[in-house]
C-alpha cells in the first residue's frame, strides 16, 4: 500500500510539472529560439523546361538570379498561383520574380 501511495504521489507531482511546462508555452527559460528567417526576393530570366500544372511546379533553365546570389542552373520552382502556368509552354523564354523564405523558392510573377 505504501508503494502505491508513493507511485501516486510521484504521478501527481509529474502531472503538475507537465502542466506548468504547458502553461509556460512549452519553452524552457534556457532554450534558445531560432531567429525568424528573412524573406529574400530575386529576379531571373530563363527557358521553361517542364510544367506540372497539377502540382503548380515549373522547371526553368535560368541565368543568375539577381537578389538571391544564385548562379545559372536548371531548377524546379513552385508558383504562387497555379493559374500563372495556364498560358506558358515548354521552351518559352520567361522573366520571373521569386521569393525565398529560407526553405523554399516561390515564383510570384512570371511573364
Amino acid at each position: 500500500m505504501k508503494k502505491f501511495l508513493l507511485i501516486m504521489l510521484f504521478a501527481v507531482a509529474g502531472a503538475g510539472s507537465a502542466l506548468a511546462h504547458h502553461e509556460s508555452g512549452g519553452q524552457h527559460s534556457g532554450q534558445a529560439q531560432a531567429p525568424a528567417a528573412t524573406q529574400k526576393t530575386g529576379k531571373g530570366t530563363g527557358l521553361i523546361q517542364q510544367i506540372d500544372r497539377d502540382k503548380g511546379v515549373i522547371t526553368i533553365k535560368h541565368g543568375p538570379l539577381q537578389g538571391l546570389n544564385m548562379p545559372p542552373m536548371t531548377m524546379s520552382f513552385l508558383v504562387k498561383d497555379k493559374a500563372m502556368l495556364s498560358s506558358l509552354q515548354p521552351l518559352q523564354k520567361v522573366d520571373f520574380e521569386l521569393t525565398y523564405d529560407g526553405r523554399q523558392y516561390l515564383i510570384t510573377s512570371i511573364r
